[in-house]
């Protein structure tokens, strides 16, 4: 969906489409009843079934384009207004080089008569997947360059186009899907207290199947008339069932989601209110089996079925208040119930990963985390009471936590053959996609995990000269992979190459604080050199105080974090927490120095921010994530900044980007990037890239630079011998010095 901002709306409101659209309505009608899937070239060959259409999307595109609205509207896709995009569309289609699928939730909304902020909306979202798929996607992917593992969530909202969100979701769940599970019937369908009447009801209807079909279903199965079957189904056998099936008129029926969908056939718990509007939270949704018995049973199973049977969430309990959960209190294992706020702070939106998602709580004093994390890494609540017997400051506290489940438990009872090998493991994803982008979250924390398998390569020593080096065992199976047709190798594979078990948790800490990234939120909205520098201030404060916080967890705690990012670090109100502004988040991954491996198959770090070393496969230590620390200081002002009109327009943002090489191309390719960066003449560069309110912040990163990659005949980038204090001390006064430096800006202004 796209995100009109409010002077969008306004201007739609100014200029309402009125009537210049029902003209239209019985040619668009038309052609939308005429639809099937193929049924209309894009090719560039027109036909005269395609004419029809075409001429009626030529005149919707036509009227719109010259509508007042569409000259003061500007284009998402550039510097142009949409007038110009949609006069681009136009001759699109009137070259036949157009896909109908991709113009019917404007027409449709145009048929059914939809508000004009839905009908603008379509148009924004036509636009981005014309613009997205105009020529297609077809990035070479080359013989000694492995690709970045693609995430469906670096999609999202308009982005989510079909195609495209298809093609990445392909990507990321091919190497763990599974076919003829053994059992799966059994254990969810057989053995419940609706089983018998799911029966029941198939030896009711199976007079119906005859010769290898059902002779009553619509046939073609159109739409209307395969909904009149189900509501007949359901009006005759489910009156009493525990969801309903609906459907969804427009795409504005369906609230909760970022992209706006329309769902044909689903199922919604009774006793929910309806009003014409559904939330995706409330949705169950199935798939129709081939075998007749099956179909019926699970299509009455499915509607009978609670929440837990569903695999719903029923950890959160949901009132007309809010929503709720219930967790033991750290140590003295009493219950405590708080309330959450709806929205989260953050939400991963991969499908195959930890599935981090943080609510702060209703008081705003503790944040709620729920993850599916290793079972052969200890549990974070572990780490942080550690972290508290040992005196560590700057640590979040540990109010509590619950295990919830696992996925050996969801899984008991089944059979899992190998993962099912795609006949074209090379289609799509990976033939459209060699490259992502740093992911886009649910509110203002970015989290795009990537996983990378434990390499056997030589490990350097610091200083050596890195010469040519032989690809990763991950590199060589994907690229091999590739090569042959087979899919990639999975990054989530178990010992036993089923399933890699995760336990699903739930984790309350104290404070909730703010992301790294909603620094300055408490400035004044109007900019001024005092409220910059205050906001200035603030960042550097945060990052100091999680380092100094990283020095106490290691020092102190024998503990090292290894996962250090701009979202793992908080800004916090230090009279509540210590003297700490900032402090560290997310111990999934910390290691108590001296302990043995975990033995999980894989390590997730942020791309964006891994240690060079640490992309080379070199084993973990303090040095490399003070390196994380200083790319999250890099990466906040040299991207994050000329996101917020408070600082800079973003029209002035450079329209080179460097840093985008330190999330594209293979592991070996973003430590090289990262390197050649951080060269004196290199790193320039990058300063280059800030916006001009953070020129104070230039001689502070360059001393880091000169702490972390000083030069010894050569660049060196490892670890150097002697305490740890030799890099914590100056970097800590660095930013020290700098606070002091913009502060007394502050107080000259």
């Amino acid at each position: 969906m796209a995100n009109l901002s409010q002077n969008d709306r306004n201007i739609i409101a100014e200029h309402p489409l009125d009537k210049c659209l029902e003209h239209l309505r019985d040619p668009l009608r038309k052609a939308e009843q005429n639809y099937s899937p193929g049924s209309f070239p894009s090719d560039g060959t027109v036909n005269s079934q395609a004419q029809g259409p075409q001429k009626a999307i030529s005149q919707l595109l036509n009227a719109l384009g010259g509508h007042e609205v569409a000259y003061d509207l500007s284009s998402k896709m550039g510097n142009s207004n949409i007038a110009t995009e949609l006069s681009k569309l136009f001759g699109l289609v009137q070259s036949g080089r157009y896909i109908f699928e991709h113009y019917r939730a404007l027409l449709r909304l145009v048929i059914k008569e939809a508000s004009d902020v839905d009908i603008w909306n379509a148009v924004f979202d036509l636009i981005t997947t014309v613009s997205q798929i105009t020529p297609p996607i077809s990035i070479p992917v080359s013989s000694d360059s492995t690709p970045v593992t693609i995430s469906s969530l670096s999609f999202q909202g308009s982005k989510q186009t079909r195609r495209i969100i298809e093609s990445a979701m392909f990507y990321e769940i091919k190497g763990c899907t599974y076919r003829d599970i053994d059992s799966f019937f059994k254990k969810y369908f057989e053995g419940r207290r609706w089983s018998s009447k799911s029966k029941a009801i198939y030896n009711t209807m199976k007079k119906k199947y005859r010769g290898g079909r059902w002779t009553d279903f619509p046939d073609p199965p159109d739409e209307d008339a395969v909904w009149d079957w189900l509501s007949r189904f359901q009006d005759k056998h489910l009156l009493d069932s525990y969801g309903i099936f609906y459907t969804t008129e427009t795409t504005s029926d369906l609230t909760g989601g970022e992209a706006r969908r329309q769902l044909d056939v689903f199922i919604k718990r009774r006793g929910i209110e309806n009003k014409g509007k559904h939330n995706w939270k409330d949705l169950r949704e199935f798939d129709i089996h081939e075998e007749p018995e099956k179909f019926i049973r699970a299509l009455a199973g499915y509607a009978m079925m609670d929440d837990e049977e569903l695999g719903l969430d029923t950890f959160t309990e949901q009132d007309d208040i809010g929503r709720f959960i219930t967790i033991s209190k750290d140590a003295t294992g009493k219950e405590n119930r708080m309330q959450l706020e709806e929205g989260p702070l953050v939400k991963q939106r991969a499908v195959v990963c930890r599935g981090t998602t943080c609510f702060p709580s209703s008081d705003q004093a503790n944040a709620v985390k729920f993850s599916w994390t290793s079972d052969k890494r200890p549990p974070e609540a572990d780490h942080l009471r550690l972290a508290r017997e040992k005196g560590v400051e700057g640590i979040a506290k540990l109010v509590g936590y619950q295990r919830i489940t696992s996925i050996s438990e969801l899984r008991s009872g089944l059979t899992f053959p190998y993962p099912h090998r795609f006949r074209d493991g090379t289609t799509s994803a990976t033939k459209s996609f060699s490259q992502t982008q740093p992911s886009q979250s649910f509110g203002p924390i970015q989290n795009l995990s990537i996983s990378k398998t434990s390499s056997k390569r030589k490990r350097k020593r610091p200083g050596d000269e890195r010469g040519s080096r032989k690809k990763s065992k991950l590199s060589q199976q994907y690229e091999a992979a590739q090569n042959s047709g087979e899919p990639a190798v999975s990054l989530y594979e178990s010992d036993d190459g089923k399933y890699n078990n995760r336990v699903f948790g739930c984790l309350a800490i104290a404070p909730a604080g703010r992301a790294l990234s909603e620094f300055a939120q408490k400035q004044q909205p109007e900019k001024s050199d005092l409220s910059v520098l205050s906001a200035i201030k603030e960042l550097l404060t945060a990052l100091r105080d999680a380092i100094k916080a990283h020095r106490s967890l290691y020092l102190k705690g024998n503990i090292l974090h290894r996962d250090i990012s701009e979202n793992n670090i908080i800004i916090t109100n230090p009279k509540e927490t210590g003297g700490f502004a900032g402090m560290l988040i997310d111990l999934d991954l910390a290691k108590v120095l001296g302990s043995r491996r975990s033995g999980a198959r894989h390590q997730t770090g942020t791309m964006e921010f891994m240690a060079i070393e640490v992309l080379q496969g070199i084993d973990h230590s303090y040095r490399h994530d003070l390196e994380s620390f200083f790319y999250v200081l890099l990466w906040i002002v040299a991207r994050r900044a000329w996101e917020r009109e408070f600082f800079c327009l973003p029209v002035d943002r450079p329209k080179r980007n460097i840093l985008k090489k330190w999330y594209t191309g293979s592991f070996d390719d973003i430590a090289d990037a990262k390197e050649g960066n951080m060269h004196i003449n290199k790193f320039e560069d990058i300063l280059k890239e800030f916006p001009q309110a953070f020129d104070p912040v230039k001689p502070l990163c360059k001393t880091i630079r000169g702490i972390l990659f000083p030069y010894k005949n050569g660049l060196l980038i490892g670890t150097p011998p002697g305490p740890p204090e030799k890099l914590y001390d100056p970097i800590i006064e660095a930013f020290d010095n700098a606070i002091a430096d913009v502060a007394a800006g502050e107080g000259s202004g």
